[in-house]
Parts: C-alpha cells; structure tokens; sequence
C-alpha cells in the first residue's frame, strides 16, 4: 500500500467516529468506523512489499490517537497533561486490540481473527470499566446516547450490548465489501448486517410504550443550576453569597412545597469536619431554608473530611496534617433534612490522577510532581466501605457525583439495593463549553434507560435536566444557564435484566478473549520451540 492510501485509511475512521459520536447527529457512521482499519489489519504484508510489524502499530496508534483527541481533547481544558495522556494512552489500548488481531490473523487466520476481534474490543471496554486507570468515556454503546430510540433494549444487555452491535455490523459490512471488491456478489453478508441492526432497533420500538403508565407515589422535585464558572469564579466567590443567589432561585419554588432539591457537586465549598457536621455553619443555614418546609429536604454537592483512628492510619487515602493528625478526604453529597441527622454519601468511582493515583506504588511518584488539581484539593480520595442508598422521605436514592455516572454496572448495584430514582450531582464547567458536558449529559439518558428510572441532573454549569426512564430528556437547563427545573417523578421499583445481571456481556467476552490470547501465545511459544529445534538439526 502506498503512503498516501494509508494516510487516507488513518484519517477516514478519524471523520467516521467524529461525524458519529455525541453531540454530532451521524450516529450510522459508527457501524462503518472500523472497516477502514478492519482492511488494513487484514491486508498488512499480504503482497510482494513487506514492512515491518512496528509499521502496523504506528499506523494504528496515529488512527486511535487521532480518534480520542478529536472526541475528548476538551479534557485538557480542566488540566492538558491529564488530557493529552488520556488521548495517548487510550490510543495505545485500542491499538493493541488490533495488533493482538494482526497476530492472530498471521496464527490462524482471517475468520478466527474476525471472530476474536468483537471479543477483544468489548474484553478492553470491560477492562476499562473495572480497573484503576479506568476511561471508558468512548465505549462504543456511548455512540447511542442521542439517538435512545434505537436503544431501548439497554435495559437487557447495558451499554456494552450496544458495543456488541456496533462490532458484529463493521465485520459484517467489511466481509461485504471484500466480496464487492472481489466481485462475488453474494448478498447474505449484507442481508445478515442488516437484521442484525433492524431486529434491535424494531425491538426498541417496542419496547418504549411500556413506559407511559407512571407508577404510584410521586414524587415533586426541584433541580438546580447556580451556574458558576469553576476555574475563576465557583471556588473564589464566599459561600454566602452562593448561598444567596440559591435562595433567591428558591423563592419561586416553595409554594409548591417539593419533597427534594437537587444541588450539583461541591456546591458547599466551605470545609466541612464530618464529625461536626450538625454545627458546621453551611449545613446550618440550608437547615434554616427548610424551618417553614420540613417535609423538604435537600441533596447537595461538598467537600469534607473525617479524622482516623491511629489503626486507619494505614490507608493509602490517609493524610497527614501538619499537627500529625491523619484524615481522609472525600467528594460527597449530604441530603440535608430539617430535624433528622445529615445523611452522608462519598463519591467513590474516582478520576484517575485527579481524585486518586492509580496503582499509586507505581505513579505516585509522577502524580506528585505532576498533580491535577479540581476545586482547591488534589489527591487521593476517600470512598464509602459499601454499596448503600440515601433515605428520603418518599423513598431511598441514589446519588452520584460525576464521572460515577458514566459506569452503568456500578450504578445498578445501587439499583439492586431498592433506589426509586438517581440523581447526578456535577460540576462539568471544567471542560468549558465544549463537547465534555454535552456528552456527559447524554450517557446520564443511558443510566435511565439500563435502570429505567428516572434521573435527576444538577450541575453547577453544564446541562441539568429531568430525564424519563426511556432516555428522553423532560426538562433541561443549557450550559451557562442559570435557574430552577420543577418536576414529578414517578420512583420505579422495578429491576431490569440488566439490573439484576450487569455487565455480562463484557464478563463472557472476556473470558473468550481469554481463551484466544492463550492460543496465541501457545502458538508463539510452539513455534520457538520448533526453531530452536531445527537449529539444533
């Protein structure tokens, strides 16, 4: 292959990923996106010209590197080095899913790699789901997060079911068009990509009028939107004077007396001991708006801490003052009643390099010298020590503080424990106005649809709305926005199949890819040994 043809075969997967993914409206691009690198992997070295395998890698690095910067670039604008190594880093997972594929190829074949490719990708998406270096922000189900109509099914297989369906659709549009190319025109190829795209989206269709029949108990809810800007203004501004812009957004909402108000993420910025939490002069206050309104109670974003007993000392979240007492520190929603005692909840899906350092033994070191910084507090966070809801009045609810919101698996654990409806607390100002909030706002569609609960949305800026159980978002407020959303949600206790089973599809894929990983290296490893054998003779 000439040079030209493999700039244009990096750059092609580049406008195809782009053009699909939130909050761009080409969602089909996204089952075509892979055949341009599908066909390089599978015609690397196959005429007189050879290369070298690195050729191959560095091709498919720049594609993937390229791909995750123009999708999630906007990350460098809460902090460029932790952009930029996202990007770089990510780009190296997805190239090596399809090296690992290369190899495969040259071991055993085109059809067993097509077969293992699928399970590769969706064994990486699982992976980065569940491990400390954890980005899963473009797992390929994500792609879907406007276009919720096509994806009601969620609610069977999560997010990585829709992996699975982008995957299966780019093999067989590929192995379509080597046939075109080859002049073999047989159509069951293509008959196949096409049932496989309108049995789910037909099925989708069926399965949204489920949905309009809303169960007992309503619930009245008011969300949020201060709307400061994080980087100059959300952190330099007192308190009171946030305080103060919240009650006046307040005094057109009380008459109607809510059961629950929404605040985002760090909306207290005043420190707050947990051990005196009751007396801390911001909880007092918020106390103070519910004298009049004690059926009311308020679910807000704030940074506090916990003092440790010597024996929790040993933690790698502890810290050390400089009086030498160790502490932890955590990113935590209260909900705040007027009588009852302040219910505690501590964020504990953690940004990596930001709110923890993962495999801290390893990048401690690095993390130190290079700290990302959000809100006045850098380091590693505290996590809660089990799986647990926050009881309201009308029924238990889950909160979750940003970035926790975007792994479906980990929120249905919550689910299972009887929460009637989420709510997301945020602050996605730290990605400015660009596609960070936007997409972080539409995977919160997906959420409600894998729980089919409602979702309640608060973010200091960015995008609050109420959103239905099938995805469709009610109400919103757009970025640099301020105001107040009203609202009755229907709290759900149903559990959906992917509720109760989770990420099964990335558990089995998994295993699978297990399974030929061994192969390959058994492969590897026999063809050494007969080597060295003949060298030997």
């Amino acid at each position: 292959m000439s040079f030209v043809k493999h700039i244009l075969l990096c750059l092609l997967p580049v406008l195809l990923f782009y053009s699909s993914w939130p909050p761009h409206t080409l969602t089909g691009c996204i089952f075509v996106a892979f055949i341009p690198v599908l066909w390089t992997v599978f015609n690397f070295n196959t005429g007189e010209k050879k290369l070298p395998d690195g050729y191959l890698f560095v091709f498919l690095y720049l594609t993937f590197f390229l791909i995750n910067f123009a999708l999630t670039s906007w990350v460098m604008n809460a902090h460029w080095g932790g952009g930029l190594f996202a990007s770089l880093f990510n780009a190296s997972l997805m190239s090596s899913v399809f090296f690992l594929v290369y190899k495969l190829r040259k071991s055993y074949g085109n059809k067993h790699a097509l077969i293992a490719f699928p399970l590769f990708w969706l064994a990486f998406e699982y992976l980065h789901l569940n491990w400390e270096l954890t980005w899963p922000w473009l797992t390929l189900g994500n792609v879907f997060s406007h276009q919720t109509e096509w994806i009601q099914w969620y609610e069977y297989t999560g997010v990585l079911g829709g992996s699975l369906w982008v995957l299966i659709i780019n093999v067989l549009l590929y192995l379509f068009a080597i046939e075109l190319l080859k002049k073999q025109y047989r159509f069951a190829t293509l008959i196949s990509a096409v049932l496989i795209f309108t049995i789910p989206y037909f099925l989708s269709q069926q399965l949204t009028p489920l949905l309009v029949n809303p169960e007992d108990n309503p619930v009245k809810v008011v969300v949020v939107q201060p709307n400061y800007e994080p980087h100059f203004e959300k952190f330099s501004i007192p308190q009171h004077k946030q305080f103060e812009r919240v009650e006046t957004l307040l005094d057109s909402v009380w008459e109607s007396n809510p059961d629950l108000i929404v605040l985002p993420e760090t909306f207290i910025t005043d420190w707050i001991w947990e051990s005196r939490i009751e007396r801390s002069p911001a909880i007092m206050s918020m106390k103070s708006w519910l004298k009049d309104h004690p059926s009311t109670q308020i679910l807000t974003g704030a940074s506090t801490g916990k003092v440790l007993s010597d024996s929790d000392s040993l933690k790698t979240t502890a810290r050390k003052s400089i009086g030498g007492t160790w502490y932890e520190v955590f990113n935590t929603a209260l909900l705040i009643s007027a009588e009852d005692s302040v219910q505690v909840f501590h964020k504990s899906k953690l940004v990596p390099g930001a709110e923890m350092a993962p495999y801290s033994s390893l990048l401690k070191p690095f993390l130190d010298h290079f700290p990302i910084e959000l809100g006045g507090t850098v380091g590693n966070f505290g996590v809660n020590d089990s799986i647990f809801n926050l009881n309201s009045n009308l029924g238990t609810l889950t909160p979750m503080i940003c970035y926790e919101s975007i792994f479906g698996e980990y929120v249905s654990k919550f689910v299972r424990k009887g929460t009637g409806w989420i709510c997301i607390i945020t602050n996605d100002g730290w990605w400015g106005d660009t596609f960070g909030h936007q997409q972080h706002h539409a995977y919160a569609r997906l959420r409600a649809i894998e729980t089919r609960r409602y979702v309640l949305r608060s973010a200091n800026t960015g995008i609050s709305s109420v959103i239905r159980p099938d995805g469709h978002v009610e109400q919103f407020l757009s970025y640099n926005e301020m105001g107040v959303l009203n609202a009755t949600i229907s709290p759900s206790s149903k559990y959906t199949y992917y509720v109760v089973h989770g990420d099964y599809v990335g558990r089995l894929a998994s295993f699978l890819a297990i399974v030929y990983l061994l192969q390959l290296i058994i492969f590897h490893v026999n063809n050494r040994v007969l080597s060295r054998s003949r060298l030997k003779k």
